[in-house]
């Protein structure tokens, strides 16, 4: 959160050491008229351009507890079915903490990040048995006592369903305070966080703390987007700094040809006023401004807030084996704790880059065994191609493998926990994305010697119109 002593910053045009934050300069702060006219306009817009929203018109704190878990890093679009459905399903915290956590899973399925669903599962639970069904309103019980709740989604539950005064800084929130103060620096350095907390919590309505955290967000979300910004539209454009810089610089065409003859260093020597590019390390030693190559390379809003490169994703290859026995699937849970934690998939291992197609079969192998599958029935596997599964950090590659077992055999215990599973309880079961979309190319894969059939327009018997159970998923 915020610091707690307001940043002294001295009035002069250069920046003053600001204790015990880094030094900034005035530009980066609002003054108590610009947080007042802001909370005016910005309402005002709210008030007219408002998105019609699920989690809008329940007027409870577990509908905003609900939306708020499933909109962390998942875009509006994607959340709306899925809180339909959960509301359906548990309208209340009661209901929700009664749910078996596999049927939470289940409905979890396909949104990501799902020790969401589970702490909200999690939390639902504490919430009926230690505080008598009661959400807490404030920031510090909900981050101390709720799993899976930190600081943004705290404040945005105490603001939005308990109407206390706290600002918000999410995504959306970063990139219009980042404009609005033209805060260059990137928000995992020193005291950046801290500093948009500061300002999120001064500005926010005493009155209306809800709602204007949720047009500060609605503005960042449809008009001061990270891309391709609307700032004709936009009800703040008059408090914006970065957008005023905007109206300074030269003319495209008249920049690249001012360029190739002064150097940046040279720029301010124009005495012109179609040549004056703004110099935005006007301040030594501010932290917060951004280099001026930056924004002589980028000179637009959408300069701000400072770009951080996003690391690779990982990438990863892994061999899952689709076990079939009469109308069954082997399926194993996965660890509580991790990646998908608690769903359930087909046998999987993760394999070696450097390790040979041999290695690799037997790596695979060691791990179906494990699980009681007789070695001798394995060399029947077959190869059927590859699946590729993008998380938020890792790129997977599942090299994807099927066999079928004679209904007779049995399948000694595991140490692990493992279930024979249906196609029809598999569209219900706690199973994520990934998983389907192997067994969906299996299905795929058995359904070609049919789409060969019918191109040679033969006609089938009724003995052989009996499709196999892969074939039946899907339908």
């Amino acid at each position: 959160m915020a610091g707690k002593k307001d940043l002294k910053i001295k009035k002069a045009k250069s920046c003053s050491k600001v204790i015990p934050a880094p030094n900034i300069c005035e530009k980066h702060i609002f003054t108590e008229n610009d947080y007042q006219e802001i909370q005016k306009e910005l309402l005002k817009w709210y008030d007219k351009e408002q998105r019609t929203l699920p989690w809008r018109t329940i007027a409870k704190s577990y509908a905003v507890w609900v939306s708020e878990v499933m909109l962390q890093q998942t875009q509006v679009a994607t959340v709306i079915p899925y809180f339909n459905k959960w509301i359906e399903k548990w309208p209340t915290v009661q209901a929700l903490a009664e749910a078996d956590v596999e049927e939470v899973l289940q409905t979890w399925a396909g949104l990501g990040y799902y020790s969401r669903g589970r702490r909200l599962h999690e939390g639902a639970k504490i919430i009926v048995e230690k505080m008598n069904g009661q959400i807490p309103n404030t920031v510090p019980d909900l981050t101390k006592l709720i799993p899976g709740i930190g600081a943004y989604s705290a404040s945005a539950i105490a603001s939005i369903a308990f109407q206390k005064p706290v600002g918000v800084v999410d995504g959306n929130v970063i990139r219009v305070l980042s404009r609005l103060r033209v805060i260059g620096a990137s928000i995992s350095e020193s005291g950046v966080r801290d500093h948009l907390w500061e300002l999120a919590n001064k500005m926010v309505s005493k009155e209306r703390p809800g709602d204007f955290n949720q047009a500060l967000m609605e503005l960042g979300a449809t008009v001061c987007t990270p891309q391709n910004p609307n700032c004709a539209a936009c009800p703040l454009n008059n408090y914006c700094r970065a957008y005023s810089m905007t109206k300074t610089i030269p003319k495209i065409g008249k920049m690249d040809s001012f360029l190739k003859k002064k150097s940046v260093e040279n720029a301010a020597d124009c005495k012109s006023e179609e040549c004056k590019i703004p110099d935005i390390e006007n301040v030594i030693g501010c932290t917060f401004c951004l280099p001026s190559p930056v924004w002589n390379d980028n000179p637009q809003v959408t300069a701000f807030p400072c770009k951080v490169e996003k690391k690779a994703a990982r990438q990863e290859k892994v061999g899952v084996l689709v076990i079939e026995k009469g109308d069954q699937l082997l399926m194993v849970r996965r660890p509580e704790k991790g990646l998908l934690a608690g769903l359930w998939e087909f046998p999987c291992a993760i394999l070696p880059d450097e390790a040979t197609s041999k290695s690799k079969s037997s790596i695979l192998e060691s791990t179906v065994k494990e699980l009681g599958v007789p070695s001798s029935v394995l060399s029947s596997k077959k190869f059927i191609g590859e699946v590729v599964h993008l998380f938020s950090h890792i790129h997977t590659t599942y090299s994807v493998e099927h066999l079928v077992l004679d209904s007779s055999l049995k399948i000694k215990s595991s140490k692990k926990e493992v279930m024979w599973i249906t196609l029809e309880e598999i569209k219900t079961a706690a199973v994520s994305t990934a998983m389907k979309k192997v067994l969906a190319l299996v299905k795929k894969s058995e359904t070609k010697p049919a789409k060969q059939v019918a191109n040679k327009k033969r006609k089938r018997s009724p003995e052989n119109h009996k499709q196999t159970s892969i074939k039946s998923f899907f339908t």
